[in-house]
């Protein structure tokens, strides 16, 4: 009984090694798996300090002499002039017979015209550089004679230009501008964004806290020498009043959520970010005093202050 049922047990166990040798599963197909990787974070949108840092050396001097003085200057050296568009006297350029002035406009526009006053003796021709996606217009100038002067408009998808243009002995090898209106609104418009992403309202600050706290103030404490001046908009703030620490803008009834205004505090000549709550919907709270604050709504020239 013994040996036939060890007997048995090795036939049994080879019955099955060869049904698995000759049954043997397939193989399972290679699993595919197809990974999509993540979006890449939009970058944040630059500050205002970044715009001002990306620009030329000049500019960024131009602009700290606007701060002191409230002009805009140009910068000349032998052969590069740098000007203001659109900002006091028209530009003067210097040109010379069988000399070539280049004249650099804003990357990005296009010269749709011409207007010279001696089409006689003066050239001006337009041309262009860099990436045709995004390339910069130059215009040529030359004169047929010396000691003769006329002018010069040039019109483009973004500006006109009005230049004085002489002859001389001498010539401006290179001349372009800066744009201060548009520089400082690129620079607003940067402060305004980010005061609304991040000083709207303060994520650690507790409304009904805050509502009890002003509860508490007593009425006599509280200073109410604020004038509030500008456009009739439908959130020009009706009051403002602070109790020592804080400043209280109580705004109109016309304001809603989209609309609302971003806060900003004037600062050395220009504005900086201030951290605020906005308290039962209509009332922003500002966690330090201030001299002059500005409320600004919108962008660009669709902006409210």
């Amino acid at each position: 009984m013994m040996r036939f049922s060890m007997a048995g047990m090795v036939i049994v166990s080879m019955t099955l090694g060869g049904c698995a040798a000759k049954q043997q599963a397939a193989p399972l197909p290679p699993r595919i798996v197809h990974e999509v990787a993540p979006a890449p974070a939009a970058p944040p949108p630059p500050t205002a300090a970044e715009i001002l840092t990306a620009q030329p050396a000049e500019v960024r001097a131009a602009v700290e002499a606007h701060d002191r003085k409230g002009k805009w200057p140009s910068y000349k050296t032998a052969a590069y002039v740098l000007y203001p568009y659109n900002e006091g006297p028209q530009p003067i350029v210097d040109c010379a017979p069988l000399r070539t002035t280049d004249l650099q406009l804003q990357p990005g526009e296009t010269v749709t015209d011409l207007a010279l006053g001696d089409q006689e003796r003066w050239m001006a021709t337009p041309a262009s550089s860099g990436d045709p996606r995004n390339s910069v217009p130059h215009v040529a100038l030359k004169p047929q004679a010396p000691g003769i002067e006329t002018n010069l408009t040039i019109y483009t998808t973004r500006h006109i230009y009005h230049l004085i243009l002489r002859s001389g002995s001498r010539s401006m090898q290179e001349v372009e501008f800066y744009y201060p209106e548009e520089l400082l609104a690129a620079m607003n418009d940067a402060d305004v964004a980010a005061a609304k992403q991040h000083s709207a309202i303060d994520p650690s600050g507790d409304a009904s806290a805050s509502s009890n706290n002003v509860a508490a103030v007593d009425p006599g404490h509280l200073n109410f020498s604020y004038e509030v001046s500008g456009p009739n908009v439908p959130w020009k703030p009706v009051r403002a009043y602070d109790d020592g620490a804080h400043v209280f803008i109580q705004m109109g009834s016309g304001m809603s959520t989209n609309d609302a205004p971003a806060l900003l505090i004037a600062s050395g000549g220009g504005t900086q970010m201030v951290n605020y709550r906005v308290v039962d919907g209509d009332c922003y709270v500002v966690d330090r005093l201030f001299d002059t604050a500005i409320l600004l709504s919108g962008v660009g020239r669709e902006q409210a202050a």
